[in-house]
Parts: C-alpha cells; structure tokens; sequence
C-alpha cells in the first residue's frame, strides 16, 4: 500500500514539474515573441464560395446538390518567419499527420490567394477548433461539394463537376474561386450559366493566432439557380435497372413523351458514378467499354431496318398502293451480284404493311433501288430528323446519310447499284443516333409533327421563383397525307404482334415498333459463338399505346446481335414497368 503511494505521489510530482516546465518555457522564454505577435493583427480576405445550383426531376426529387465541405487552408501573409512557419509544420503534422515541406509553403508567402492544405473529416475539423492557438494563420472555410444521390443512374444525362481550368477562372472572373466547383460534362457543362452563383467576400481582422477580431467587409454569396427536368426519376430508375438486369454490357434507353418532346428518361450503359470521377478517372479512361461515352446520344450507328418506316411512308406517299407486292424469294438479283433476305427462305409475296411487318430485306431491295434511288431516299431521311445535328441541351452526333455526290468528292468513286441495295435497309456507310432514331418514329405517331426534344422543364430561383418556363416546340413537320402515317403505324403494330418483335409484345400495353439489326462484319452473318466484338448492333424503337401514343421508346444495344432478341424485350419491360407503376397516367 505504501508502494502505491509512493508511485502515485512521485508520478503527480513529475507531471507538475512538467507542466511548469512548459509554463515556464512559454512565459519566460518565448513571452516577448508571442507578445509581439499578438499585436501583429492583420486583414484576411477570403472567398465566401457560393452554393451551386440544385438540379431536379419533373417531381421537384433532387437529382444533384451541393453538401457543405470544410476545407483547410493556410494565409500567405503570416509565412513571413521562418522560426513561426517551421512551428506551424511541426504543428500540422503532428495534428493532422501532414508532410509539408517548408520551403513549398515559403515559395507562396506574400501571395494573394490561400493555399489548399486538405478537407477536413468532422472529427479533423473539431481537432483544428481545438488546437486553432497552435496554426497561426491556418483557418478553414466551407466549400460546396457536389452529390449525385442517383450515382450511375444518371450519369450521362446530369455529368460531373471538377475544380476550374485556367480559362474558366477567366470566363467566370466574378462568379467563382479557386476552390468552385464548375461543370465538365452533361447538364452541368451545358447549362453552367443557369447553375453558377456568384461569390461573395469576406475581410476580416485577425490577429496573429488566427483568432478573428472583427469583420471590415461582407458581400454575400449569391446561390445558382435551380434546374427542373423533364426526367421522371421513376422512369429513369425503371429503363437503367431493366437494361442492367439484362445483361448486356453495352447500349442506351431514350424514353420520350410523344405528346411534347419531353425527355422522360436518358440512360447510357455502361455507366460511372459522378460521386467518384476523380477517384476512378484512370480506371473509367482504361475501360475498354468506355463507361463515360453518351451512347444516346454520340454514338452513331448503322440504323439498320429501323429505317424501313420511313421509307415505308415515302412508298406510300409517292402512290404505292397496298395492293402492290414483291415477290421475297429470299434474295434479289442486280447485275451479276445477288443481295440475300436476312430470312434466305424468302417471305413470299410482300406488301408494304406485310415488309414492315417482317422486315423484309427483298421488298426494300426492289423499291429502293426501282423506285425511290439514293436521291429521294436521302431526302426522305432528312425530312425525319435523320443526317442532322438536332437541337439539344446536350451535344449529340450527327449520322451521316451518303449521296452519290458525297462518295465522288470524298472517295473519288462512282455510286454503285450496290450502294443504294445498302442505302435501302440502312447499311453500308450510312449512320444514325438513337435520338434521332426516335424522332423519326415520333414522326409516325404524331401524323408528322416532330415535337423538339428537351430536358428543361423550368428555371428556378434559390426562393423557387419561376424564372423561365419551356414550352412544347414544334421541330419539324414531315409532309405525308395522314392516311400514309396511319398505315404505317398499322405495319408497326404488326411488327410487335406477329413480326420480327414478338418479344416486345404486352398484355399491359398497346406496344408498336420496328427492330434492326446493324452489321458489324459481313463475315459473321450465320455463324454461331461469334466473338462479342464483331457481333451485329441491335435496335428497337416504338411507342406506346398503339391508338393513342403517349410514349416513344428507343433502345440500343451494342454488340447485342438481334433486335428482336436483344432490344425488344428491354423496351417491352421498360413500358410495362411505367404502366405497372401508374406512371402513364400522370402523363395522360
């Protein structure tokens, strides 16, 4: 017992002495330099970043907003003493675990603008309000970062944000900081004027430990303004899970509202989480399948049979009675060269309902080439949105529709009858978008009226004023007879009940649409276990209900082989998914 004592009283004798020690040390030894520096006040000016602009569904669901991050920073106008600056180093690492070189920090003394330690956790930041008497000249501001609560789910529509380049510190002068936030790609990019605040000010005195004595001037931030989409987040969520759950690696779901041009849903696949773009950048630039490619939009394809609709309503148009038929044999003969059916048995006798219907290859072979040729069908093409850039909130590829002028100029060769048997079922040098896919079929639904397609819904301010509101904008109107459409519309109903996609057929809804299968080597048509790269590309775009169409949908598989097979069922499941959720009727 007496030990216990002894240890105790010793162990309570040093721990004074210690103390005192310090007290001592601070007082007597380093008194005058800390008196002199408490009378060195000086003035702090920092940036008061401001709050980025939240991002919304059609339903007011958040899609993107900014969470507070308390960032770290040391003021250049205290870095003046070597003996002050190497105590404030030792500080940092043994508080924070940082290795700061001196002389790094000593390069950037007198400078204007703070210099970045790091982000604090809450627990650094309650060890920085701790120890703050220790950092002089060390203080933290709040700096807004980005969340995507959606992660990969709307990747590609909404895009990602990243600290500004050079350019953008110019372009943006009054409204950002070193440490804003600004948009690098999708909607954050494209409508960065909308989303961007401004920054306000803020000069304070402070005194040699960092301590603020009082404030000189105060401008406040200015937050950005809000954006309202079209998107219907549940819409999104069901096309992005039925495509995953399908299994294929690659390919796109555009959902339209038919009625107005309202994009409901825009999903690229495979995707990337814009939570975690600069932790992953080296892993999503390496991916082969390139996660951070829009193939809704930029990815531009051979359009394959889809197109056969359109030709479809230029047959019509032009007089083709449905009384008029080819003979599908299953290939068709021009010059010494013969041009197979995808169906080699041949369909037999075909009318235009009939060749939509079955997709026939054979009927479009002989009407291409006989009656419409490259001209017209070329112009039947960019009267349905086709070979063109369309007006957009997002950047999205043209396609390219060939021309026997165009094949002179660039590859100094004559149009051959091949060219236009390719040109005819939407292949050979020929390439299309899956938006511009979709309003093409929009087109049929809608008696030719092409409603311009967009993701605004409205601008908001920080108060949820209204301060602009979209309305439905008539694109383009494709002048056929309404019967020619009606026709047309017909076939593709026939297409989903008895046709080429019977797997996109519902007992939930009224689905109707044409497949098609892009080529991707001429070499693998009939092969089985052929290699994933050089498999066809696989299409199915249609709309829903068949009598009153409310939706267009579009989708895209890359490498997916089929259209019937691979794209139809996706589409057939993202409909019934609205229609079971009762979506459709907040639409009607």
């Amino acid at each position: 017992m007496r030990r216990r004592t002894f240890l105790f009283a010793m162990l309570s004798i040093i721990l004074y002495i210690t103390i005192l020690g310090r007290l001592l040390y601070l007082q007597l030894i380093k008194g005058t330099y800390y008196r002199e520096l408490s009378h060195r006040n000086y003035v702090r000016s920092r940036i008061v970043y401001a709050r980025r602009g939240d991002i919304l569904d059609r339903n007011g669901v958040k899609l993107a907003y900014d969470l507070p991050q308390y960032v770290m920073f040391i003021d250049p106008q205290v870095l003046d003493e070597r003996d002050t600056l190497r105590e404030l180093v030792r500080n940092l690492k043994e508080i924070f675990q940082l290795d700061i070189e001196e002389e790094n920090l000593l390069k950037r003394r007198g400078g204007a603008q703070p210099i970045y330690i790091k982000k604090l956790t809450p627990e650094e930041l309650n060890s920085f309000y701790n120890n703050s008497f220790r950092l002089p000249g060390v203080f933290v501001n709040t700096v807004p970062q980005r969340y995507y609560p959606f992660g990969e789910m709307a990747a590609h529509l909404l895009g990602y944000v990243g600290y500004p380049s050079e350019e953008e510190m110019k372009r943006y002068a009054d409204r950002i900081g070193p440490q804003s936030l600004v948009g690098k790609s999708g909607l954050e990019r494209s409508m960065e004027s909308i989303l961007l605040g401004y920054v306000g000010r803020e000069d304070v005195m402070v005194n040699a430990v960092g301590k603020v004595l009082g404030k000189i001037r105060d401008v406040e931030p200015v937050p950005g303004n809000t954006l309202v989409l079209t998107i219907d987040s549940r819409i999104q969520e069901i096309a992005y899970n039925t495509f995953k759950e399908s299994g294929h690696k690659a390919g796109a779901v555009l959902v339209l509202n038919a009625r107005t041009g309202e994009v409901l849903a825009l999903v690229s696949m495979p995707s990337y989480d814009p939570n975690l773009v600069s932790e992953k950048w080296e892993d999503y630039a390496k991916d082969p399948l390139k996660p951070m490619f829009n193939r809704a939009l930029m990815a531009a394809y051979p359009p394959a049979s889809v197109i056969k609709v359109a030709y479809a309503c230029g047959l019509l148009e032009e007089g083709l009675s449905l009384r008029e038929g080819v003979l599908c044999k299953g290939k068709f003969h021009l010059g010494d060269r013969d041009f197979y059916c995808w169906n080699r048995h041949g369909h037999g006798w075909e009318n235009v309902v009939r060749a939509v219907r079955d997709s026939c290859d054979v009927f479009f072979y002989h009407h291409g080439y006989y009656t419409l040729g490259p001209n017209k069908m070329e112009r039947i093409l960019r009267d349905f949105s086709l070979g063109e850039r369309v007006p957009f909130e997002l950047p999205n590829a043209t396609g390219f529709i060939p021309s026997p002028q165009w094949k002179k100029r660039k590859m100094g060769e004559p149009w051959y009858g091949g060219d236009t048997i390719n040109m005819s079922i939407g292949q050979g040098f020929m390439r299309a978008t899956l938006l511009q896919q979709c309003l093409m079929v929009m087109a049929v639904a809608n008696d030719g009226v092409i409603y311009k397609p967009t993701l605004l819904k409205e601008v908001r301010d920080v108060n949820g004023r209204v301060l602009w509101s979209n309305k439905r904008t008539v694109y383009k109107v494709v002048k056929m007879r309404p019967e020619v459409f009606a026709v047309v519309r017909e076939a593709m109903r026939e297409v989903v009940r008895s046709g080429t996609a019977v797997s996109a057929n519902s007992s939930i809804a009224e689905i109707a649409g044409k497949t098609g299968t892009a080529q991707v080597s001429p070499y693998t048509r009939g092969r089985k276990n052929v290699p994933y790269h050089l498999r066809d590309h696989a299409w199915f775009v249609g709309f829903a209900p068949y009598r009153d169409p409310l939706f267009i949908v579009g989708v895209l598989v890359e490498h997916g082989a089929s259209g019937g097979s691979a794209a139809a069922p996706i589409a057939r499941r993202i409909v019934e998914g609205i229609y079971i959720a009762g979506i459709h009727k907040e639409l009607q």
